[in-house]
C-alpha cells in the first residue's frame, strides 16, 4: 500500500460486496493496521501504526518498468 485507498476502490479491486468491504476496513482500523482519514464520502485509509513495515518499504521503492515490446 503506497498512499491511500478508498472503500470503493478496495471493493471493486477485490470483487467484494459493500458490506464485505466495510467489514474488512472496520476490522483493519480496529487492529490499527489502517487509519481512516476524513468522513463519509471523503473518507480514505492510510497505513496505520501496525501496518507491516516490510510491506511499506516494498511499496515505497521506486521501480523502473521496461517495455516488453522493445526490440
Amino acid at each position: 500500500m503506497a498512499g491511500r485507498v478508498r472503500r470503493s476502490r478496495y471493493e471493486h479491486a477485490e470483487g467484494l460486496s459493500l458490506q464485505q468491504a466495510q467489514r474488512d476496513l472496520r476490522e483493519l482500523v480496529t487492529a490499527h493496521v489502517l487509519e481512516p482519514v476524513g468522513r463519509t464520502r471523503a473518507r480514505y485509509y492510510i497505513a496505520g501504526p501496525r501496518f507491516p513495515e516490510r510491506a511499506l518499504d516494498i511499496a515505497r521503492t521506486p521501480m523502473t518498468l521496461t517495455d516488453p515490446y522493445a526490440a
